[in-house]
């Protein structure tokens, strides 16, 4: 019997947030219309309140984010890790940066007037398109926005990174903008890995995130690392060296080195 009370106490205790996640949608997409982004998004005044939104919305979630170290203020083009649907709040509500998506993204319901909100650029998997992606984001950087992007392509477990792919370096090459890399870990209330958190393969939007309102606790690390260069390199070699560091620095991020 107390075991019964206590599974439907964790389901009430589930639904609840649930609700709390669809009112904050709610309120994304009334601060998204009231403030333009919906319809003419990138505009710098909207970037504190996108902030905003995203911050809170990781607090309804129950995530609890610690950041190591802090990025140069200048607009660059932002790399990082990719675990789950959640790196983007995580990462939003903690830097001013606009991100590219996959396409799919653009089909979920409620989530793709919060991503245009949101300035969210989209990239079509497999649509050779990789040229035309890097002139956006290039167009971006130009205009002194910071867009970040997953060089892996997808997520993973978060365990070790995939190999990174290079085509979209092309506009660090073609801007000579700096590159400045973050890693990303999830973790649960023994410090290990998160289990839950990541967002992998076939996985299903709306029964991932009733996994994640399940969970009592998670942790997330956001570890910046320095700057990096273009100094002449093309996007392959960009791209093999941003994936060695970042490699390095996760394995250290996940064994407490930093």
């Amino acid at each position: 019997m107390l075991e019964r009370r206590q599974i439907v106490s964790e389901k009430i205790k589930q639904y609840a947030r649930l609700v709390r996640v669809g009112l904050h949608i709610g309120e994304g997409l009334v601060l998204g219309a009231a403030s333009g982004a919906i319809f003419f998004p990138h505009q710098p005044y909207q970037r504190p309140v996108i902030q905003f939104w995203q911050k809170r919305f990781c607090q309804v979630m129950g995530l609890d984010i610690a950041v190591h170290g802090s990025p140069d203020p200048r607009p660059a083009l932002w790399v990082s890790n990719h675990v789950s649907w959640l790196d983007i709040p995580v990462i939003g509500s903690n830097f001013p940066v606009y991100f590219l998506s996959k396409a799919e993204v653009g089909n979920w319901p409620l989530i793709k007037h919060l991503a245009k909100a949101g300035g969210t650029l989209y990239i079509q998997r497999g649509s050779g398109d990789a040229n035309g992606v890097a002139e956006q984001i290039s167009s971006h950087l130009n205009a002194q926005r910071s867009v970040l992007f997953f060089p892996e392509g997808t997520t993973t477990d978060g365990k070790q990174l995939k190999r990174f792919f290079h085509k979209l370096f092309q506009a660090a090459v073609m801007t000579g903008a700096d590159i400045q890399p973050v890693v990303i870990c999830y973790r649960d209330e023994n410090g290990e890995l998160h289990n839950v958190a990541p967002f992998i393969g076939d996985d299903e939007f709306t029964s991932h995130l009733l996994d994640v309102l399940k969970e009592k606790h998670i942790g997330v690390e956001l570890l910046v690392l320095p700057r990096v260069s273009v100094e002449g390199r093309n996007e392959r070699t960009l791209a093999k060296d941003l994936q060695a560091m970042m490699a390095d620095a996760l394995l250290k991020l996940h064994h407490g080195e930093i």
